[in-house]
C-alpha cells in the first residue's frame, strides 16, 4: 500500500471537528479551546495503555491546570464506552472513528493504540506521540514502548516546558503584521541557506518607473543584498504545498485572505560586512506587482544583529521572528529592512497574489 504523505507535523494547524460528548451533545473543538495549550489524546476504551495513559494525565492535573495547559480526550468508541471511561477531562466520543482515523492519516501515524497531539494556543501542533514509539523523525523522536504509556503525561509537560514563553508586552501602537512561528523546520533553513551559498546568486534589483516604463536595475542606494532565486520545480512545489498549508488558515483567519497564488520563492542574504539594507518602499506600486496582496518572510537563521523589518507608518517598533519563522504584511504597507550590523541575515522571500486582481492599476 503506497504510504500517505504526511499533512499534519509541528507547525500545522489541527483541523477543527465536531463530535458528540458523552451526554451527547455535540461540540466544536475550536469553540471549546480558549487561546491556552493543549493536549489532544486519542485512545480506544477497551485499551489498556490508553487507560494507563489517562491516569498519568489524571495524576499531574494540578501541574497541567498550574501551567495552563487544557487536556481533551478523543475516545473511539460509542457515547457509552465514552462515558464509562474514568476521565476527569472533556470527552468526545468518536463513534464512526472518522475523526480519529483522519488525524492519524494525516499525521502518518499506525492505526490502533493511543496518540498525543500537543498543540499551542493557535491550535498548532507543537509535537506528537504515539503507542509504541515513532522513531522515523516526527515528534521528539524518543517513543516509547510498551507498558511504558503511563510516563506520557511527564514527556508532555517536559516537551510543553522547553517553549521559550513570550513576554507580555503593553501595546500602544503595532503595525497590523501577521507573525507566524516555526513554518519551517531547522533543517529546511539550513537546507536553503546552503542552497545560496553553492548554487549561486545575483545582486538584488529594484522595480523602477522611467518614462512609463517600468524596468529592474541594481540601485545600492536603495536595496543592497544578494538573491538566489528558486527555478528547481520539485522544490517549489515542495514550499508552495509545506509553507501553504501552514500560513493559509492564519492568513484566512486573521485577515479573511484566501485564493491566494505564491510568487516567485527567492533565498535572500544581508550581509553586514557589505552593509546591506532595503530602504523604505512599498510592494505593488509597479504595474507587475499590482496584484500582490501580502509579503512573505521566512527567516532562515539566528546569530546575526540588526536587520530587522519596521513599518514607519506604526511606530518605532521592530519586527523579527525566530529561525523558521514568518512575518506576513500587505504589499501597501511603507517598511524598511534596517542594515545589518554583525554576521549575515537569510530569508525566504515570496509575494501572494490575488489572481482575481488585475496586474495593472
Amino acid at each position: 500500500m503506497e504510504k500517505r504523505p504526511v499533512s499534519l507535523a509541528a507547525g500545522d494547524r489541527a483541523p477543527n471537528f465536531v463530535l458528540p460528548n458523552p451526554e451527547g451533545k455535540f461540540l466544536m473543538l475550536y469553540e471549546r479551546v480558549k487561546g491556552n495549550p493543549f493536549v489532544l489524546f486519542f485512545c480506544r476504551p477497551g485499551d489498556e495503555a490508553g487507560r494507563a495513559a489517562l491516569a498519568g494525565f489524571a495524576a499531574r492535573r494540578a501541574a497541567f491546570a498550574e501551567a495552563g495547559i487544557d487536556l481533551f480526550v478523543v475516545v473511539d468508541g460509542s457515547l457509552a464506552e465514552a462515558a464509562a471511561l474514568p476521565c476527569p477531562f472533556p470527552i468526545f466520543a468518536d463513534p464512526k472513528g472518522a475523526i480519529t482515523a483522519g488525524y492519524r492519516d494525516a499525521a502518518g501515524l499506525p492505526r490502533g493504540g493511543t496518540a498525543c497531539f500537543l498543540l499551542d494556543g493557535n491550535q498548532r501542533v507543537i509535537d506528537l506521540r504515539a503507542g509504541g514509539g515513532l522513531g522515523d523523525g516526527r515528534g521528539d523522536g524518543t517513543g516509547f514502548g510498551e507498558g511504558e504509556e503511563s510516563e506520557l503525561a511527564d514527556w508532555a509537560l517536559r516537551r510543553f516546558r522547553k517553549r521559550r514563553p513570550t513576554e507580555r508586552l503593553r501595546i500602544s501602537a503595532v503595525a497590523p503584521v501577521l507573525v507566524v512561528p516555526e513554518v519551517l523546520d531547522p533543517e529546511a533553513c539550513a537546507a536553503l541557506i546552503r542552497r545560496w551559498e553553492t548554487e549561486g546568486h545575483q545582486e538584488g534589483a529594484v522595480d523602477s518607473m522611467s518614462d512609463g516604463v517600468e524596468m529592474q536595475r541594481i540601485y545600492h542606494a536603495m536595496k543592497k543584498r544578494r538573491d538566489h532565486p528558486i527555478h528547481d520545480r520539485g522544490l517549489l512545489q515542495e514550499l508552495v504545498a509545506l509553507i501553504g498549508r501552514r500560513i493559509a488558515p492564519e492568513l484566512d483567519k486573521a485577515f479573511g485572505f484566501k485564493g491566494f497564488r505564491f510568487d516567485r520563492f527567492i533565498v535572500t542574504c544581508y550581509a553586514a560586512d557589505r552593509g546591506d539594507h532595503f530602504a523604505r518602499h512599498r510592494d505593488n506600486l509597479s504595474p507587475s506587482t499590482a496584484n500582490r496582496r501580502f509579503a512573505l518572510t521566512v527567516n532562515l537563521n539566528d546569530g546575526y544583529e540588526g536587520g530587522e523589518l519596521h513599518f514607519p507608518e506604526y511606530g518605532p517598533h521592530l519586527y523579527r521572528p525566530e529561525a523558521g519563522g514568518a512575518i506576513l504584511f500587505s504589499c501597501s504597507l511603507l517598511h524598511e529592512v534596517l542594515p545589518v550590523t554583525r554576521g549575515r541575515r537569510f530569508t525566504l522571500l515570496s509575494f501572494l497574489r490575488d489572481p482575481a486582481a488585475p496586474k495593472d492599476r
